[in-house]
């Protein structure tokens, strides 16, 4: 059987968007600095409030910093995935011959690649200048970040599904974006929901960025065990929602690719 992913075409694409990237040097000066000013001003806003953060055993800082390098690192993946395949974008992919799979794959690979280069002195600046303190758990936080970004992938596959034939942002996609922009606790524990209204976090753990920032504070701040129950339930229902959203995410693609056929509306909006 021929596999969906041709690799040596995946490898071209990833270099044409490393050349181009690099072909600007104001554009990797910019890049840069933009990671790094990012970090440091959520850096100074940490230290001016810092606070313990007893969900983590943490403080503010710490737990700010990891927010913010999730955010960083793993988000991208699905702006990464919208700006590629979009009701613009799909006639000529289709005219290229080349498989969904491996276009989607070379053409985002890079950025996130970019996104792990840069999380390195991020990282740094977080530790050595703003006094974020990790306990890592190096096998929980792998396997943190391979169900984090299988559920982003996932998510931006829905997305992309639906915007082929709406040819703009749907109103599902956008209060889930929505309520994980206000819930989800990248720049404060969910908890603290609780302090406006009671019962309040309950609603921010259906969503699934909730977790993402969850299972992957867990893993870098507490020294989670998978073997330890607590630690290994958070992660089981985080791969819960990786495990519904994956295949759903080819099948609302599909749909959405059969009826934007369909209609003959594959480029045009």
């Amino acid at each position: 059987m021929e596999s969906p992913l041709d690799f040596r075409k995946v490898w071209a694409l990833v270099r044409r968007d490393a050349t181009n990237w690099a072909s600007y040097k104001s554009q990797i000066v910019t890049t840069i600095l933009t990671a790094l000013v990012g970090i440091g001003s959520w850096g100074l806003n940490a230290t001016f409030r810092n606070v313990a953060v007893p969900e983590y055993n943490t403080d503010y800082v710490s737990f700010l910093i990891i927010g913010i390098l999730v955010s960083n690192l793993i988000m991208p993946l699905s702006q990464g995935i919208q700006r590629t395949i979009n009701p613009w974008t799909l006639e000529t992919i289709l005219m290229t011959g080349i498989r969904t799979p491996t276009f989607v794959l070379g053409t985002v690979a890079f950025g996130y690649i970019l996104s792990v280069v840069l999380f390195i002195p991020q990282m740094i600046i977080g530790i050595y200048i703003f006094g974020a303190h990790l306990d890592v758990n190096i096998l929980s936080l792998i396997v943190a970040v391979l169900i984090s970004s299988i559920i982003v992938f996932s998510l931006a596959i829905i997305t992309t599904g639906i915007r082929i034939v709406t040819k703009v942002s749907d109103p599902v996609t956008w209060a889930l974006n929505f309520a994980q922009q206000l819930l989800s606790g990248m720049t404060y524990p969910v908890q603290h929901l609780n302090d406006f209204y009671p019962g309040l976090s309950t609603i921010s753990w259906f969503l699934p960025q909730t977790w993402i920032y969850h299972i992957v504070r867990l893993a870098s701040l507490t020294d989670a065990s998978l073997l330890n129950p607590s630690i290994a339930e958070s992660f089981l229902i985080t791969s819960a929602f990786a495990i519904v959203l994956f295949p759903l995410s080819f099948r609302v693609f599909r749909w959405g690719m059969r009826r934007a056929k369909r209609d003959g509306t594959l480029g045009w909006y």
